[in-house]
């Protein structure tokens, strides 16, 4: 056996197709929600607005300040690193993201920065009527569902907390909010320096005749940090035959052949590489 476990986790793939790649991060998550209850019911906005305190206003005055004027997270105690690895092109992440035309993104630094390696918050949820059926009332409640993405070494439940403290300090228009804790889930960084991804690197390297490059990942995987919990000192290596365009988990999804063919190579080789990786270190 070798000296150190090794987990190999087909579950990812390549910055782009053609350009062989290791994940070595993946952001954690929290959830937080945050409500405002100002009136024992709604309120005619010709008598009462005005003066009459809006909780719809102050649930958007909070939320507001959540960010600063560039788009970056502004909450103090939240960990963002640069991103030293490979990273998609802005062209690239736009046509992923199918932004808009004439819109831009949002946030400063590279996009690994934003997306990997820093954290972003999302408002995933709001109860507010609806502009359908909407009357003239002031709001007497309002409510937000926020979802915080991780730097992949900073504890889940300590990011979640920051956030909560910063909601909780916000007083719009004097009104105070209410914050509640909701799920979390820690991220994971990889040993890049274990002599298993030092053998992957150059693995997947003679597979696909490229150099390797490193990225990470935002979705939490929280299997990933349970294995780490579980064997701390086992070598997670994270590869697959995915690209942005694989579309997975939804319609028309797809598997290029050659990323297939390729992986299945580096895999194979991968295994034949690490008793040599590990000699010395036999137990």
């Amino acid at each position: 056996m070798f000296g150190a476990d090794v987990m190999i986790i087909g579950d990812m793939g390549n910055v782009r197709p053609g350009v062989p790649t290791l994940t070595v991060a993946l952001r954690g998550m929290a959830n937080v929600t945050v409500e405002a209850r100002t009136l024992a019911s709604a309120k005619h906005s010709g008598l009462y607005g005005g003066a009459a305190p809006d909780a719809l206003l102050a649930l958007i005055r909070a939320l507001a300040t959540l960010h600063d004027e560039h788009g970056d997270v502004a909450v103090d105690g939240l960990r963002r690193e640069d991103w030293p690895g490979a990273s998609n092109t802005e062209e690239e992440f736009r046509a992923l993201a199918e932004v808009v035309d004439g819109q831009p993104l949002i946030g400063t630094g590279n996009l690994g920065s934003r997306v990997w390696s820093g954290p972003g918050i999302t408002v995933i949820g709001v109860d507010v009527p609806s502009v359908d059926d909407a009357v003239n009332a002031v709001s007497p409640y309002a409510r937000a569902k926020l979802n915080l993405r991780v730097h992949p070494e900073q504890d889940a439940g300590e990011a979640q907390a920051a956030l909560m403290r910063h909601l909780e300090k916000q007083l719009p228009f004097g009104i105070r909010l209410q914050v509640h804790a909701g799920a979390t889930g820690n991220g994971f960084a990889a040993r890049t320096s274990s002599p298993a991804f030092e053998a992957a690197r150059a693995a997947w390297s003679a597979a696909w005749g490229a150099p390797t490059v490193t990225i990470g990942a935002g979705g939490s995987i929280p299997l990933v940090s349970s294995l780490q919990e579980a064997a701390p000192e086992a070598a997670i290596l994270m590869v697959g035959t995915t690209d942005g365009f694989a579309n997975i988990h939804a319609p028309n999804e797809r598997v290029l052949l050659d990323e297939f063919e390729k992986a299945t190579l580096a895999e194979a080789d991968l295994l034949g590489r690490l008793p040599a990786a590990y000699r010395g270190r036999l137990r």
